[in-house]
C-alpha cells in the first residue's frame, strides 16, 4: 500500500505540556471545549484541525508518503524526481535521485530503510539518504491491443510483505513483483490482460491484496505466488488504492465510481457510496485509531472517513485545487497527507474536528465568518433588522459563544 507504517511516535508539544498535548491530538478528550483552546492557547484562537505545510520546491508533484522509524514523514517528488522529508514541525529535506525519473508508492521497512517505486527500478533510501536503484526485469507489453509491443513495468505502490520481502504491482507489465532486502527481483504474471495493477497491501490472511485498474478487480497472491481474483460488481469503478482493515476485511478506493469497497479475505465485495459525486478517490487509504479508515478525494479537495460499518464523513482540507493524494496515520492518531497539485503535505488532527463557536457580538458579517472559519464552523441563516441605523453588526447568535459542536455545524447570526 502506498501508506507508511503506523507505529511511530510523533513528537507533541504545546502550551499545555506534553502529557495533555498528546491527548488534545491524539483523541478528544474529556473535556472539548477545554482541550481545544488548551492546545492553541498561546496564539489566542481555537486549534485547528488542519496544518498545512509548503514544499520549498516549487516543482515537487508530492505522490506517495510514509511515516519513517523517527517520526519523520518521507515522501516521494515525482516531478522532481526526489525523495523528501519533512519534521512534524514543517522542516523539510530534499535528496535527488542519481537518475531521473518519476518516484511514485514508498514504505518504511522495519531496518528503518524506505522503500519506493520509481519508473522501471524498485528504490531504497537509508535514514541518511542513501539512495540504491534495482532495474526490474524488462516486460513486453501493449498499452492497448492494436497498439506496439513495448518495455516497461511503471510500479506505483509498494508494501511490506512476509519474510521481509517487499511486493508492488507492475502497472504496465500486469505483473506482481516481489524483491528481496537484498534486492533480487522476482515477477509473477496476472491472469487478466491488461488489467493494470496499482494498489497493494499485506492482508490478515498472510496474503498480498492488490488493486486492478483497468481490470476492475481485486486480485489476492499466496507469498509462493499463486495468484485469485475478484471481479468488482460495479463496472469501470478503476479500483486504486487499498489497506487492510481493522475488521480483518480488505478496504479500497474506487475512483471513477465515488465508493469504498470492502472484500472479506474469502472474497466478498460490498460497496459504499460516497456523499460527494465526482470527488475521484485517490489511491490514498489508512487506518486511523479508534478503527475508522480515512481515505482521499483528490477532485473534491476532501478527506473522507468510513467505519467498518459503512457510515462516512467528509472534511473540506483549507486549500483548494490542492488534490489531496497519499494518506498515512502515526502512532498518536493523526493523519499526514500529500496534496498533489497544492504542493504541501497535509497534517489532520481528527481529535479537533469539533466547532468551537466563536463570539460574534459586534462584528460585521464579513468579520463573523472569519471567525466561524477559524473555530472551524459555518454561517447558517443570516438575520437582519429591517430597521437600523449605521452600520449592521451582530446582535445576536445561536448558539452562543463556547459551545462545542460538530466539525462545520451552522451557527446562525443575527444582525442589527
Amino acid at each position: 500500500m502506498l501508506n507508511a507504517s503506523r507505529a511511530v511516535r510523533e513528537p507533541v508539544g504545546g502550551a499545555c505540556g506534553s502529557r495533555r498535548g498528546r491527548a488534545v491530538l491524539g483523541s478528544f478528550g474529556m473535556s472539548a471545549a477545554v482541550a481545544l483552546v488548551c492546545a492553541h492557547a498561546a496564539l489566542g484562537a481555537p486549534a485547528r484541525a488542519f496544518s498545512e505545510f509548503r514544499i520549498p520546491a516549487s516543482t515537487s508533484d508530492p505522490g506517495g508518503i510514509a511515516v519513517g522509524r523517527e517520526g519523520d514523514l518521507w515522501f516521494t517528488e515525482t516531478r522532481r524526481s526526489a525523495i523528501g522529508r519533512v519534521t512534524p514541525n514543517g522542516k523539510f529535506r530534499a535528496f535527488p535521485l542519481p537518475a531521473h525519473s518519476t518516484p511514485t508508492g514508498i514504505v518504511a521497512a522495519p531496518d528503518g530503510s524506505l522503500w519506493f517505486t520509481e519508473g522501471n527500478d524498485i528504490g531504497r533510501i537509508t535514514p541518511s539518504g542513501t539512495i540504491s536503484q534495482f532495474p526490474i526485469p524488462p516486460t513486453e507489453a501493449r498499452f492497448s491491443p492494436t497498439g506496439p509491443l513495448l518495455d516497461g513495468s511503471s510500479p506505483y505502490a509498494i508494501t511490506m510483505g512476509p519474510e521481509g520481502n517487499l511486493w508492488f504491482p507492475e502497472w504496465f507489465a500486469d505483473k506482481i513483483g516481489r524483491i528481496t532486502p537484498s534486492g533480487t527481483i522476482s515477477q509473477f504474471q496476472i491472469p487478466t490482460a491488461e488489467s493494470r495493477p496499482y494498489g497493494i497491501t499485506l492482508g490478515p490472511d498472510g496474503n498480498l491484496w492488490f488493486t486492478e485498474e483497468r481490470g476492475d478487480k481485486i486480485g489476492r497472491i499466496t507469498p509462493s505466488g499463486v495468484i485469485n481474483e475478484f471481479q468488482i460488481s460495479t463496472g469501470n469503478n478503476f479500483p486504486y488504492g487499498i489497506t487492510d482493515g481493522p475488521d480483518g476485511n480488505l478496504w479500497f478506493t474506487e475512483a471513477f465510481a465515488d465508493k469504498i469497497g470492502r472484500i472479506t479475505p474469502s472474497g466478498a465485495i460490498s460497496e459504499f457510496q460516497v456523499p460527494t459525486t465526482r470527488s475521484t478517490l485517490s489511491y490514498g487509504i489508512t487506518v486511523g485509531r479508534k478503527g475508522n479508515l480515512w481515505f482521499t478525494e483528490e477532485k473534491a479537495d476532501k478527506i473522507g472517513r468510513i467505519t467498518t460499518g459503512g457510515k462516512i464523513s467528509e472534511f473540506r482540507i483549507p486549500t483548494s485545487a490542492s488534490s489531496p493524494t497519499a494518506i498515512t496515520s502515526s502512532a498518536n492518531g493523526n493523519l499526514w497527507f500529500t496534496e498533489w497539485a497544492g504542493n504541501r503535505i497535509g497534517l489532520l488532527r481528527p481529535g479537533l474536528l469539533r466547532c468551537l463557536v466563536p463570539k460574534l457580538k459586534g462584528k460585521t458579517l464579513t468579520q463573523a465568518k472569519k471567525l466561524l472559519n477559524q473555530g472551524q464552523c459555518v454561517a447558517g441563516k443570516i438575520l437582519e433588522a429591517t430597521k437600523h441605523k449605521g452600520k449592521l453588526v451582530v446582535v445576536g447568535q445561536t448558539p452562543a459563544a463556547k459551545k462545542v459542536l460538530p466539525y462545520e455545524a451552522k451557527v446562525t447570526v443575527r444582525l442589527g
